[in-house]
């Protein structure tokens, strides 16, 4: 007891208030945190509104995460999808007749056990591709994931077949009809599918019921022992799935997500700044009343929390629900079976953590600046001060030094290296994002360094950009990622489509289809002409005539195909390793004179014309022979390097039109085979589904097949579909980060007014900031950008970059600039609601 009380004297007041602080926990206790997270709850439901680009940024990253990790996954088929639950499998081909093939089986089966044998004998059905009638037991030792039953039943008789969709499509055929194929006729009975490969069209038939198969796939289990005591037929091999290679695609996915989540951050921490500001006057009555710069800071950063955690819930469902709804057609585009439950849960759980901690994290930041606002300041609602940064550049020099270097260090687009160079072009990309993110404060900084010879409102907005570069800085990083990332796209994209030799894009137009014989594989090296049916040419003219007629088309182009490929080899003289793709045609007087060619315009000694662009700069280029059999006397049997290429706009461009055709010249000085056995078939529109189904059933009454053409997106699709999401996303940014610039900035707005400034000149600043951010985004994001794809093409580069896309190019360098300075002049004209005085909430 204190001197000079006395016993039932009343405590003093001063002493109560001692005693009540001594029993009260420290920071508040539980009453404290409760009331935090009540005003958190709270500010999250009354600002919405304001936090909604943060949220749709969160969720969208989450829901793209959990949609790209679940098709990445799923995409690719695993290496056992052909083994069934063996462990090796045996190809035996019937050339020594069905005898020789059942007694190769049965040597297997006895060396090895308990085998399943699937046998196959060829169909033609018109489509390129054919099918195939396959004897296989549902319920066989191994093969039973390679069968799955979707209507009807199983065939159990000799003359019964379950068809697979697309053959039944193909066939017009549906359970209950009667089929003719190999001479024998077959009742449908049910359908059934390969789950680990759709596009596989088959004819299954009961096992033992094929009487001539040309082809068994054997699958066993065997020990290292039991195969090197047996010895295969000739030129048999036993297989075994083969380990996945690379990069995980649910690690790639994480990657990504990870790059995603610190460009959300970077504009989330300008999201929580405008509501910090929104809400400065409500925290200053918080701590008026006893909170501590903790609890302030805590309202904040849970609220950040809050957001996280509504955006991560919400992209998860969204995400969820996307890939539902799109997994059966997912199925049908990776062609393999596909379960909506088969995704990657690990990654979908770490991409929600990752956005939470990215919310909370971005939340940190304008929650210790408004905590370090006095209670004064924050109730007359005085503008932050701005923080200092230290401009440090060394940072961004040495990241953005490093990324092209490890980039060049990678082999780039030529990298043999499988796995390590795409960590290495992963670790590049690392460094030129955490770069730019660097570099933004300093260019954000160095406006201020040249403000000063502007004119008077782009040296106001100028100094605003770089005094606020605190918020200006993390939405100038985002906004140059951004384009970065559509700039390499676009690049990258353009080089692809670039490459004369390695030839990519839509094989051919709406309107155009191409009627094939067998010699179109045979002259590419695929197949042997002794399986070829045995028709005239004649035959196949008038044959490629009707299926014109049935279509509505006379414009049916004969085309020759030559027996060899272009491409380029290496590896000596003997064109030991040579890569080619695509058929070639031959330039026949009717192909000239259709496309318009003067026989005259090609040179005597020109051995191949195409619409290919710079093909002939292309390194190492030659004309690589494809013969069956032996070759007739002075045939050359090594590729012919170097051969003269002139180039024709009048030729058509699709991958499997006559885009590059060898003359008659290159035809005898190599000694080449040709056959007539395609036909170009032009049609006055798109063709149909019913067209097309009608030309498969006449091609497959001849023995012809069908191309039509493929859903590969043409280049300017790509190009526009990049530069549009890019320039929104910069764009998006831009406008917040003006909005909070200026907002910051509304004393001086205000002062202006007073003091006589025109509308204009408030339109005009505006105007200046969003043009000053617009440029700096793109500005550094392609440059970066740019950079760091030439160290990718490296020796390739004038091959890949012959055609840049100039037009994309400056839509999004002077385009978004451009777009930001309208958008910031159109909507800055409104007249500020009070001049003398802040407006109360």
């Amino acid at each position: 007891m204190s001197a000079g009380a006395t016993p039932g004297t009343p405590a003093t007041p001063a002493a109560v208030l001692e005693r009540e602080r001594a029993d009260r926990p420290p920071r508040g206790g539980r009453p404290a945190k409760r009331a935090v997270r009540r005003w958190a709850w709270r500010l999250f439901r009354r600002e919405w509104r304001q936090q909604i680009l943060v949220l749709a940024l969160i969720t969208t990253a989450v829901a793209v995460t959990t949609l790209g990790g679940a098709i990445l996954t799923n995409a690719p088929v695993p290496p056992t999808s052909t083994f069934g639950t063996a462990s090796h499998q045996v190809v035996l081909e019937g050339d020594g007749g069905s005898a020789a093939l059942a007694a190769d089986i049965d040597a297997v089966r006895t060396h090895f056990g308990g085998v399943d044998v699937i046998e196959n004998q060829d169909i033609a059905t018109g489509a390129k591709g054919g099918a195939q009638l396959r004897s296989q037991d549902p319920n066989g030792l191994y093969g039973n994931p390679l069968l799955a039953l979707r209507s009807g039943h199983w065939p159990t008789g000799a003359g019964q077949t379950a068809l697979t969709a697309n053959l039944a499509s193909q066939l017009g055929l549906h359970v209950g009809d009667t089929w003719h194929a190999a001479g024998h006729d077959y009742a449908v009975v049910g359908t059934v599918e390969n789950p680990w490969n759709l596009g596989d069209a088959f004819a299954l038939v009961a096992p033992g019921a094929l009487t001539g198969p040309v082809q068994a796939t054997v699958l066993f289990h065997a020990t290292a022992e039991s195969l090197a005591g047996f010895t295969f037929p000739q030129h048999v091999q036993p297989i075994t799935p083969q380990a996945a290679s690379g990069i995980p695609p649910a690690f790639l996915v994480l990657i990504f997500t990870c790059l995603g989540l610190v460009f959300v951050g970077l504009v989330s921490v300008a999201g929580f700044t405008v509501l910090a500001q929104r809400r400065q006057r409500a925290l200053g009555m918080l701590a008026s009343l006893g909170a501590t710069d903790r609890d302030v800071r805590r309202v904040m950063v849970a609220n950040g929390t809050v957001v996280g955690v509504a955006g991560a819930v919400a992209g998860a469902v969204l995400g969820l629900a996307v890939w539902i709804a799109y997994a059966p057609g997912f199925s049908a585009s990776v062609n393999h079976h596909v379960s909506w439950s088969q995704v990657p849960w690990w990654l979908i759980g770490t991409a929600m953590v990752l956005a939470v901690a990215t919310a909370t994290l971005a939340a940190r930041r304008p929650a210790r600046d408004a905590a370090q606002m006095s209670v004064v300041a924050s109730l007359a609602r005085r503008p932050m001060p701005p923080k200092p940064i230290v401009r440090t550049a060394w940072k961004p020099v040495v990241l953005l030094t490093a990324a092209p270097v490890l980039l060049f260090v990678s082999g780039g687009i030529a990298a043999t290296g499988g796995g390590r160079a795409q960590v290495v072009v992963l670790a590049a990309l690392l460094c030129a994002v955490f770069g730019l993110i660097s570099v933004a404060p300093v260019a954000a900084g160095a406006l201020g360094t040249v403000a000063g010879r502007m004119p008077f409102a782009a040296r106001v907005a100028f100094r605003d950009v770089a005094r606020y570069r605190s918020r200006s800085g993390p939405a100038l990083a985002a906004s140059s990622v951004a384009v970065f990332m559509a700039m390499a796209v676009i690049l990258i994209t353009a080089g692809r489509f670039s490459d004369s030799v390695d030839y990519v894009g839509p094989n051919l137009p709406y309107n155009a289809f191409i009627v094939a014989g067998g010699s179109s594989d045979v002259a590419q090296g695929f197949g042997s002409s002794a399986s070829q049916p045995t028709t005239t040419a004649a035959q196949d003219q008038a044959a490629a005539a009707a299926i014109g007629t049935a279509v509505g088309s006379s414009d049916v182009l004969p085309l020759d195909i030559a027996e060899a490929g272009v491409g380029t080899c290496s590896g000596g003289s003997g064109g030991r390793n040579c890569r080619s793709n695509g058929v070639v045609y031959v330039a026949t007087p009717e192909l000239l004179r259709h496309y318009g060619i003067d026989p005259a315009a090609i040179s005597p000694d020109t051995m191949i014309i195409t619409a290919r662009q710079r093909l002939d700069q292309a390194a190492n280029l030659g004309i690589i022979p494809h013969r069956q059999g032996p070759s007739p006397e002075g045939a050359a049997s090594a590729p012919f390097t170097h051969p003269k290429v002139q180039y024709f706009a009048q030729l058509p461009t699709g991958t499997s039109e006559p885009n590059l055709v060898l003359t008659q010249h290159a035809v005898d000085v190599m000694h080449l085979g040709t056959a007539a056995d395609s036909w170009l078939i032009h049609i006055p529109k798109s063709l149909t589904d019913t067209q097309a189904a009608a030309a498969r059933r006449l091609a497959a009454a001849h023995a012809l097949t069908i191309e039509t053409r493929n859903n590969i997106p043409t280049l300017n699709q790509v190009l526009g579909f990049a530069s549009a999401i890019g320039i929104l996303l910069a764009l998006g940014i831009l406008a917040t980060t003006v909005g909070l610039v200026r907002s910051e900035t509304a004393g001086d707005l205000r002062t202006l007014a007073a003091t006589g400034a025109r509308r204009r000149t408030r339109r005009a600043i505006t105007a200046a900031t969003a043009g000053a951010l617009g440029l700096l985004s793109s500005v550094l994001g392609t440059v970066v950008a740019y950079v760091g794809i030439v160290c990718y093409f490296q020796d390739e580069l004038s091959a890949q970059m012959h055609n840049v896309p100039v037009t994309d190019v400056l839509l999004i360098v002077v385009g978004i600039p451009a777009a930001a300075a309208v958008g910031g002049w159109v909507f800055a004209g409104r007249e500020p609601r009070s001049i003398g005085r802040q407006a109360l909430e």
